[in-house]
């Protein structure tokens, strides 16, 4: 079993998970506004035990914090600036909680990777209906995501974009189980697609 994970603000309602082995059972389930997302996902990861996850959000930072001489941008990983991402100097506080969910997740024994859901929209072409700012746009992704990747899932499982997100991290996830992953990045930051 593997999980995907779509990352948001620690009490916002924002944080989703969806976690399985196949596309025909899939379980996603968002967290409630108010409700600690660390805690929530610490207890599904902790009782679930999947293989490993994948996470939106940065699991590290820029290089000169780690090692100066290696490093002349505070703000950007090589990875970031590849795949246009924000920087995780920017989402702050969501970085240091990532960060510290991986250690936590290590503990254990559920290793967590860096995904990218904007990414993966991109490299596999299905940007035609990604509009996160329009919710009329999300039924006909779907629609769109799962004539690309077919899995047993109903509209109804996934309300916002943040179980849509969700859904694309647990697909690379499920790429990764199968060496179908794309990888970008180096030892500063990787992301897997």
């Amino acid at each position: 079993m593997w999980a995907g994970i779509d990352f948001g603000s620690k009490t916002a309602g924002t944080t989703v998970i969806c976690f399985g082995n196949n596309q025909t059972k899939l379980d996603i389930i968002g967290t409630t506004k108010k409700q600690d997302a660390d805690i929530f996902l610490l207890s599904i990861l902790s009782s679930s035990k999947p293989e490993f996850a994948t996470i939106d959000a940065p699991l590290t930072l820029p290089i000169i914090y780690t090692n100066p001489e290696s490093g002349t941008d505070y703000f950007y990983r090589a990875v970031d600036k590849e795949l246009k991402a924000m920087s995780p100097m920017f989402l702050g506080g969501l970085t240091a909680r990532a960060i510290k969910l991986k250690h936590e997740c290590a503990s254990f024994k559920v290793p967590l990777f860096e995904t990218y859901p904007a990414a993966f929209v991109k490299q596999f072409g299905l940007s035609s209906y990604y509009n996160k700012k329009d919710p009329k746009q999300l039924a006909p992704f779907v629609k769109e995501l799962l004539h690309f990747f077919p899995a047993k899932i109903k509209l109804e499982q996934l309300p916002t974009w943040h179980h849509v997100d969700a859904l694309i991290a647990w697909i690379s996830s499920y790429r990764m189980a199968h060496d179908q992953e794309m990888t970008f990045g180096d030892d500063e930051g990787q992301i897997f697609i």
